[in-house]
């Protein structure tokens, strides 16, 4: 039997962040896969970031993340999305080469002093009066352990559907986790099925880009890394289609053959993603669907069709596919299908992402009931750190809401009943003001310098911070010319380019942390008011939540929020409700003393 700290179970987005942080804090860890040649590979659209989701690769940076760096290293095309929108709400987005992204993460895996890879499988987890003590491989092999995160993604007993046809799998030519589902399901763990879906990977060769709307890359949009510091490459170009009417009427007339629509896919799938068959059938006033072709490397032939994952029969999905403008002579490497997959139901994890049941184990990513790599690799992230931090006899570290991305994911698939593969947006976040891309650096230093295998890094961070501050010494203290250059900053129609111009600063980071902190300035400091004020009142009881609900001081939202919850304090009104209407409810209930 051999001995390790922590296992780590799957080698996706949130295995990675996992093994990759229990490494910085010393911690002997084994990573176990199905397959090491495919490391942290894209199951669905070759990207990372997007509106509110490249928010936590930039806090996964400041915490000493793997995924912004090799994210950066490997983008071949960026875009900076929510650009005619405050700063609040920007967000990058990476297409990334996927060959190159999986074998940089192995490389660094395999770097990696603490971390040892195996290509296994989980079958069977041991515990001693509900702690942890080890698992058990399918070659046979026994490993003792402390500490296991199940980051098993789609694979824990994941089934594919292509049309009416099923393959056991977590994705396609590999195989799903049926024996550890099971056995977690004997251990009393609750699990229900949810169900996401990818679009077909076609031949580069078999695309007419001719007919196509090119879409380039954006330079000077700055980078997911700070130690980037803005240095990006766009190396390719994506491309725009759009389905039509006869592409529909095929999709229509073949619906009952899609897995989708017959019945063998019980689980509920993603809202804001949902498949060509559902886009068709909910927006049926719609002509037509934006396909966006997506290259999956600077040197691969795979393209992947972003915008129509469907779960028709193969050949159906040639069907529709070539009538759409510059795919008419298309040829697949691999279909699109459905997957359905168990998840773990709300209420029984701890917000360190260890489970209240089991001593030691600890659940991340998509077991969760989320969807979206980043998403995973955050609750990696945070699952690995405070399994270390538990080996290292250290207080755990909880992430806040109100001061990070990462705070308000976690505490959603915490406290709420997750019924569908949960996305994170800027929305989600009612301190979005203060939460920006900009500033992750300065909201999360505290929590990087807390960890002690990354003090090291902070020198980095004091360099940038003490640059921050003097160029904010200088803007408020100076007078006459400055003062008067005050005022047109503070103007919202100044764009940002402009004023980093006025401002003489070439660090976009910085530049964009102060034009932020500027035009937020009044906002943000409201907000913590009122942050302060929900703080201070959390345990007031709520003892007439019907008679409030009556009296239509609170959003719509927050009254179909409240007839489902069951809430008897201010404080567990945090995170379900907007601020603003637990304001309201603190309102009525001082004029009700």
């Amino acid at each position: 039997m051999t001995a390790v700290d922590a296992v780590v179970v799957g080698a996706g987005h949130a295995g990675i962040e996992a093994a990759n942080i229990l490494n910085l804090l010393n911690i002997k860890t084994l990573l176990i896969s199905h397959s090491l040649e495919k490391i942290g590979y894209p199951s669905c659209n070759p990207s990372i970031g997007g509106i509110g989701k490249s928010h936590l690769v930039y806090e996964l940076d400041v915490l000493g993340g793997i995924m912004p760096i090799i994210s950066d290293e490997t983008g071949i095309h960026f875009k900076l999305l929510n650009s005619s929108k405050g700063p609040a709400v920007w967000s990058l987005r990476s297409q990334i080469d996927t060959d190159r992204y999986t074998h940089l993460m192995k490389q660094s895996l395999m770097n990696m002093k603490n971390v040892e890879l195996i290509e296994d499988e989980v079958i069977d987890i041991f515990t001693d009066n509900n702690v942890i003590s080890g698992v058990k491989l399918l070659s046979g092999n026994t490993i003792k352990t402390k500490k296991v995160i199940i980051a098993a993604g789609t694979f824990l007993n994941g089934e594919m559907f292509i049309g009416h046809s099923t393959i056991k799998g977590g994705r396609f030519y590999d195989p799903s986790s049926m024996v550890l589902a099971e056995n977690l399901k004997k251990m009393g763990f609750k699990t229900e099925r949810l169900k996401t879906g990818t679009s077909p990977r076609v031949k580069r060769s078999s695309i007419d880009f001719s007919k196509m709307q090119a879409q380039e890359g954006e330079d000077n949009i700055g980078s997911f890394s700070i130690i980037n510091e803005g240095n990006i490459s766009n190396n390719t170009i994506c491309y725009i289609t759009h389905t039509n009417k006869k592409t529909h009427k095929i999709i229509n007339d073949n619906i009952d053959s899609s897995a989708l629509y017959s019945g063998m896919i019980t689980g509920i799938g993603p809202k804001y993603c949902p498949s060509i068959e559902d886009k068709i059938t909910r927006f049926n006033n719609r002509d037509s669907h934006t396909v966006f072709i997506e290259p999956m490397g600077i040197n691969s032939d795979a393209i992947y069709l972003n915008g129509i994952s469907t779960s028709l029969p193969e050949d159906k999905q040639y069907e529709f596919i070539r009538t759409i403008q510059g795919l008419e002579n298309i040829e697949f490497l691999t279909p699109g299908y459905a997957i359905e997959y168990d998840y773990f139901t709300h209420g029984q994890m701890k917000h360190t992402l260890e489970t209240i049941k089991i001593n030691g184990l600890f659940f991340a990513g998509q077991i969760n009931g989320t969807s979206g790599y980043e998403e995973a690799a955050a609750q990696g992230y945070v699952a690995g750190l405070n399994a270390g931090l538990s080996l290292l006899d250290h207080e755990p570290i909880l992430f806040d809401r109100y001061s990070s991305y990462i705070g308000v994911l976690i505490d959603d698939i915490i406290i709420k009943d997750i019924k569908e593969p949960y996305r994170l947006f800027t929305s989600r976040a009612e301190n979005r003001l203060a939460l920006r891309q900009d500033n992750a650096f300065k909201r999360l230093e505290h929590i990087a310098s807390s960890i002690p295998a990354l003090l090291p890094q902070t020198i980095y961070y004091e360099k940038i911070h003490s640059k921050v501050k003097n160029i904010e010494e200088s803007i408020y203290n100076k007078r006459g010319e400055l003062t008067n250059n005050m005022i047109k900053f503070k103007n919202p129609a100044i764009p940002f380019d402009e004023f980093q111009k006025e401002l003489n600063e070439e660090n976009r980071r910085v530049a964009l942390y102060l034009y932020s902190e500027i035009k937020y300035k009044g906002y943000i400091e409201r907000f913590e008011r009122l942050r302060k004020k929900i703080n201070k009142m959390e345990n007031v009881p709520i003892h007439n939540i019907s008679e409030i609900l009556k009296l239509h001081i609170i959003s719509k939202e927050a009254i179909d929020v409240l007839n489902r919850s069951d809430v008897k304090t201010i404080g567990e009104l945090k995170g379900i409700i907007d601020p603003s209407d637990i304001e309201n409810i603190i309102l009525y209930l001082e004029k009700r003393k």
